[in-house]
């Protein structure tokens, strides 16, 4: 489901607060405006895990994150699969939410 200012408070938010209450866990997901800065930045098969998260680190302060995921997992028995209820936030350009 898109959140938007539009249907934030009457529609999105108690929809996201009940799937939040229904999950196992939650996994998050965020769009950024660019992947990498220069070719050093990009991760490697070598690359230590310290070393990516370093990568990763230094490349996302250059970058606006414009969109935010957050997927709402909860584990069906009579189907033994994960059932998934996925939300995006758009959050940039920053907007308001009107009271």
């Amino acid at each position: 489901m898109e959140i938007t200012n539009d249907n934030f408070k009457e529609d999105g938010l108690p929809k996201f607060q009940e799937a939040c209450a229904w999950a196992d866990f939650i996994a998050m997901d965020t769009e950024f405006s660019g992947t990498t800065a220069i070719p050093d930045d990009r991760s490697h098969e070598f690359d230590t895990i310290e070393e990516r998260y370093q990568k990763s680190k230094f490349v996302v302060q250059k970058f606006i994150a414009f969109q935010v995921g957050l997927t709402c997992f909860a584990w069906d028995p009579s189907t033994k699969k994960y059932l998934a209820r996925p939300f995006t936030f758009y959050v940039y350009p920053r907007s308001k939410v009107n009271d």
